[in-house]
């Protein structure tokens, strides 16, 4: 009797896994060409490297090349890694998600459209995700050996972080990094998948890409997007001193919040209380998940990435309440979290990137001058002492020209109409920046009265989403006003 049972149950995992077997051979055995491109299934081993999560089984993968120099067409090359998702229907057309940062790629983000506005676009569009040159899983990646800008203590070590880009990203390849360049990397995937004109929808940092693009090559972008807008006039130092003052304007309205059984001192100045409250934290010696110790330095920076967002500050209350108490149960969570974030993001991307399209040159009191500057915008972060090598970041190391033109203005009677979506309380990318990229494409600006960064079809707002598909469905259609509220 048990023999028959070992039997017959060795025999049905053995017809389970020739089920499987066989499902993901077919899987992985279709193909489809487009122009220049065969795309494959994302589940082939070559591509599932790409993604945290598994992809949808209708995703598809390819890789295409371009040059590291475009002055040098036949020299090195960037392979830089594409996704679609089919529509269901008959397509309008492509449309291409741009993600943020720099330093974030859209390989997945196709899997984000979800609601019923999310489905109106993937039945009408083939969804395209990639990654820019230099963001992994693009290759080459720039990569920094795993050094620090910022140690754990908070002290800058800058120096000895751009050397070590140098050396393991390449001098040959730094140079050719920037958004100038990446815009040049995206008409030429245009070109490769055969497409006259295509769609894009940017968020973030992709909003710039989207707005060059629509300069650069205003008769190959059909609809254009731009979603927590970047304002492409501003210099470096303006970008991080409007986010440093939008980070402290969000802090004081979440320490608004902190009603019954606050933990800070309501006779202190709410920057002060937080401050020594965090240093009350550290002195309890408590550990994270990983063994870590939980000091204000790993406090703040899980602070830091939810502040924009207020849908998680009571999170942050409760998580702050806990490490009062002595649990770290909330903090763990939240560090877990931002741990799975990191996953698809590369910070050497992020501020190499940045600088490469605007690094000041500056001499080194004037930079620091300039960093003081912003740092005051912000106040409840100081938590440590800064010397002047502090204020010295990786971009004052960069070697090579910036490439923004902050004066350049290619907009004529063919570019394309652009729509231009923010949130009110944006410190990350201020509504500002959107109300002065709407007048100079003159185009419609839509906008909420909330905090947080991005909400084009996210499902968090319907007015806007409805805005937003409307116009990708026919960017040619006539707003009711050059400036909405969607409350």
């Amino acid at each position: 009797m048990l023999k028959s049972i070992i039997k017959y149950t060795a025999l049905f995992f053995a017809f389970i896994f020739a089920v499987v077997l066989c499902f993901y051979l077919y899987l992985i055995s279709g193909s489809t060409k487009q122009g220049d491109i065969t795309w494959h299934s994302c589940y082939r081993p070559a591509y599932l490297s790409w993604f945290v999560l598994p992809p949808s089984p209708r995703l598809q993968c390819a890789t295409v090349d371009v040059p590291v120099d475009y002055t040098k067409p036949n020299g090195k090359t960037f392979a830089i890694p594409l996704t679609r998702l089919p529509a269901k229907g008959n397509p309008i057309g492509e449309l291409l998600l741009l993600n943020g940062g720099p330093g974030g790629h859209s390989l997945d983000m196709s899997m984000t459209l979800f609601d019923e506005y999310g489905q109106t676009v993937k039945d009408n569009f083939n969804v395209l995700g990639y990654a820019p040159r230099g963001v992994a899983p693009s290759t080459p990646a720039i990569d920094c050996g795993g050094v620090d800008e910022t140690d754990e203590q908070g002290n800058t070590n800058a120096k000895a972080y751009m050397d070590a880009c140098i050396q393991h990203t390449g001098a040959d390849i730094l140079p050719f990094i920037s958004s100038k360049e990446v815009v040049k990397d995206l008409d030429s995937i245009r070109t490769q998948l055969g497409v006259d004109v295509w769609s894009m929808v940017g968020y973030s940092y992709g909003t710039k890409l989207v707005a060059k693009y629509a300069e650069y090559y205003p008769t190959r972008l059909r609809a254009g997007v731009a979603d927590g807008v970047v304002d492409t006039s501003e210099t470096l130092f303006t970008i991080l001193k409007n986010q440093y003052k939008g980070s402290q304007i969000a802090f004081d309205a979440f320490i608004k919040t902190c009603q019954d059984h606050c933990i800070f001192d309501k006779s202190q100045d709410p920057s002060t209380a937080f401050i020594n409250k965090l240093a009350e934290i550290s002195a309890k010696n408590l550990t994270d998940k990983n063994g870590d110790k939980i000091d204000s330095q790993s406090i703040l920076a899980i602070i830091n990435e939810n502040i924009n967002d207020s849908t998680y500050w009571a999170d942050m209350m409760t998580m702050l309440g806990e490490l009062d108490r002595g649990e770290t149960g909330e903090f763990n969570t939240q560090l877990l979290i931002s741990e799975f974030g990191e996953k698809g993001f590369s910070k050497d991307a992020l501020s190499l990137i940045n600088c490469a399209d605007s690094a000041p040159k500056l001499s080194r009191d004037e930079y620091i001058k300039q960093a003081k500057i912003i740092d005051e915008q912000a106040r409840y972060d100081d938590i440590k002492k800064r010397s002047d090598d502090d204020y010295l970041d990786a971009c004052y190391y960069w070697q090579w020209q910036a490439t923004d033109d902050l004066d350049e203005n290619l907009i004529t009677n063919d570019t394309p109409n652009l729509l231009f979506v923010a949130q009110k309380y944006d410190l990350a990318t201020p509504l500002a920046n959107a109300v002065n990229m709407a007048k100079r494409f003159d185009d419609t600006l839509i906008y909420t009265p909330n905090h947080g960064h991005t909400v084009s079809l996210s499902g968090m707002n319907a007015c806007v989403d409805g805005y937003v598909v409307k116009y990708l469905l026919d960017p040619k259609m006539t707003f009711d006003k050059k400036v909405i509220l969607c409350e």
